[in-house]
């Protein structure tokens, strides 16, 4: 059977599988009436399969997605097919999961008739995995938290993991699962904590449920399929605190799940678990589902065309429940073909006293200023009409430059480039300006990521104006201007990491290579505002000669009386703190309150204790994730208050 084929002895689709097809434009699939051989055995009886998680109602009819799994952890729990038609699981349940509590509901009366599927997959690998679909036949417990179930399968699909995150996972004995948050009838927003622990997952387990009126041919059925993206892919709706956004990838278009979410008549109905591979704790999810398509979903989350919303009207958490973990010191593997993270409309912050400006508004490219090979400033400009736009210091524009290449076709996978595959042509990139108040022009200050198709645009842009009109020096410095018509569209500014208000005046900066972008733009409007500040801006690079420059450049000529800048360089190469003056275009090294040291290696736990105050500063951390990650850990040695540590942790 090929991948994302589908066996079924349900002869046909149901009604919402059907207007989805139509509405996404997708060709009418084959079904059959039969398993083949390799669904007899399902991925629940293997022996590498640590979990399963199945979708049933509760009580009420709301979709729940519960996860099986051994006592003890261990890979192959019992599951077994006495027939082609037939599965039987035993397994482990903890307080908290719906099945513990709702499986009463699933009473002798209904069995047989009870809507049941499941989602069998090896995290540990990116294999294919099988879905599958039936009625319950039997329910009984086994001692205080054990579940035994019969199923009857009547629909099985092999389907490609093509975004799956690979975890290294080992049994994690004896968990001690505690409810630390239950609503069943959720009316107001989600916990803070709550929020970031959903917006902080790469892999969800989706449940949808089909209830029909008078579909006899599609009966009352449930499906559970797997979703993976980036961290933070998922999102959550910040006016209201309780709307769940899940967008929709391209995939193999049989779209089963969310066509449960789009049928003509019944509940529109969906369920999310997300689990913790490094904690063990377990959220589940039910509520009201609907399915956004073309401009309403762009509308809701701009450039995406599919997106799920799910209003939760159920929540529990429980910590500490699964007994498995993530092997210590592994990495998880994210997917080659994961797209960017894609925010909401309303966390894509434009704030303008024109109402004439939307997201989506054109800005022009104006001016290039190239620092070296591989980074360069790019300013845009707004158009006459708009008055301008409000920006924080530290956060990134979010532009679309589908104007700089051409459109996308479809594609499952694209081995030779798959970054390529699912790229939208949105960036994300730090304004480096300071801005103090409305403003029609930003900057960005980019680094030519290897292979990166705008990146790679911007420059090859940059480089032919820069030799058309300054020559061909190797160097490519120098100003370009007057780029004519190129424009990209504006979809905001994103990001919470940005200068906080005063009286946070005592500030530790630590950046990792071009990471310094964002603290280019706080510093700057520290100068611009004449606001006292005592700042320590702890900088890695192996490019110092490129940086400096623009640190100097952002803390201007004369800095205001009350701003105090200690600048440590650590970088590998040789270099002396006056052989970078002949890189800067200011005039003095030693500015008023300007003290500059290189340091020759990585930065150490150590040189924290150097630093005044360090318990009473609130810190900053930008740079590549490992850098970050590194960085905390030695604050924290230092005795810096990590509560107050703020990381960029964007990756879009």
């Amino acid at each position: 059977m090929a991948e994302g084929e589908l066996f079924t002895n349900i002869q046909s689709w149901q009604a919402g599988e059907l207007v989805l097809h139509h509405r996404l434009s997708v060709a009418w699939r084959g079904l059959t009436a039969y398993a083949p051989a390799e669904h007899h055995v399902f991925p629940c009886s293997t022996s590498n399969l640590p979990f399963l998680p199945i979708t049933t109602l509760d009580g009420r009819g709301r979709p729940w997605t519960s996860i099986l799994a051994d006592k003890d952890g261990k890979p192959g729990f019992t599951a077994h097919s006495p027939c082609k038609t037939e599965l039987e699981i035993t397994a482990h349940l903890w307080e908290g999961d719906p099945l513990y509590h709702f499986n009463r509901d699933l009473s002798s009366k209904n069995e047989g008739r009870t809507p049941i599927s499941g989602v069998g997959i090896e995290l540990g690998a990116r294999k294919s995995y099988r879905k599958f679909a039936g009625t319950l036949v039997e329910l009984t417990r086994v001692g205080q938290a054990g579940v035994k179930l019969r199923l009857r399968v009547n629909q099985a699909l092999r389907h490609c993991p093509k975004y799956m995150t690979i975890r290294d996972l080992m049994p994690h004995p004896e968990p001690e699962p505690i409810v630390t948050f239950s609503q069943l009838d959720l009316r107001g927003p989600l916990p803070d904590n709550v929020i970031a622990y959903i917006q902080d997952a790469d892999t969800v387990f989706l449940g949808a449920s089909y209830a029909p009126d008078m579909d006899t041919q599609a009966p009352l059925h449930v499906e559970t399929n797997i979703r993976g993206g980036r961290s933070g892919f998922v999102r959550v709706s910040p006016s209201d605190g309780r709307t769940i956004f899940l967008p929709d990838f391209s995939g193999n278009r049989l779209i089963t799940s969310i066509g449960n979410n789009e049928a003509a008549s019944g509940m529109l109905l969906a369920a999310l678990t997300i689990m913790s591979f490094a904690t063990g704790d377990v959220l589940y999810v039910t509520g009201n589902a609907r399915r956004l398509i073309g401009s309403e979903a762009r509308t809701i989350m701009p450039q995406q065309n599919v997106v799920t919303a799910l209003e939760a009207t159920g929540v529990v958490l429980v910590r500490d429940a699964l007994p498995i973990r993530e092997r210590v010191g592994s990495v998880p593997f994210r997917s080659i073909y994961s797209p960017p993270v894609k925010l909401l409309a309303e966390e894509l912050k434009v704030s303008s006293p024109s109402p004439q400006l939307k997201v989506g508004a054109q800005v022009r490219l104006v001016r290039v200023h190239v620092h070296s090979i591989d980074l360069a400033t790019f300013e845009w400009e707004l158009p006459p009409e708009h008055e301008g736009v409000c920006i924080q210091p530290g956060q990134a524009a979010v532009l679309d430059l589908a104007p700089f290449s051409d459109a996308p076709e479809y594609a499952q996978v694209a081995p030779e480039l798959p970054r390529a595959l699912h790229d939208d042509r949105v960036r994300t990139w730090t304004v480096s300006s300071a801005h103090t108040s409305l403003t029609r022009s930003f900057e960005l200050t980019i680094r030519h990521k290897q292979g990166g198709l705008m990146s790679g645009a911007l420059f090859l842009i940059a480089q032919h104006q820069h030799h058309k009109r300054q020559g061909t020096r190797e160097d490519g410095c120098g100003d370009s201007r007057e780029y004519g018509s190129l424009h990209a569209g504006l979809m905001g500014f994103a990001g919470a990491f940005v200068l906080p208000p005063p009286p946070s005046r005592r500030l530790l900066w630590a950046a990792g290579g071009v990471g310094i972008t964002r603290f280019l733009a706080m510093l700057g409007t520290l100068s611009h505002s004449g606001e006292a500040a005592d700042v320590v801006l702890v900088l890695s690079t192996r490019d110092p000669e490129v940086l400096f420059p623009l640190v100097r450049a952002a803390l201007g000529a004369t800095p205001p009386p009350g701003l105090h800048l200690r600048l440590d360089v650590f970088t590998t190469r040789p270099v002396q703190a006056q052989e970078l003056m002949k890189y800067s275009t200011e005039t003095e090294m030693d500015a008023p309150g300007l003290r500059v040291q290189i340091y020759s290696g990585r930065i150490t736990t150590a040189h924290w204790t150097t630093v005044s105050h360090i318990e009473e500063r609130e810190v900053f951390v930008c740079g590549p994730g490992t850098f970050e990650d590194a960085m905390v850990e030695s604050l924290q040695s230092a005795g810096a208050k990590v509560g107050v540590v703020h990381r960029e942790l964007f990756e879009l």
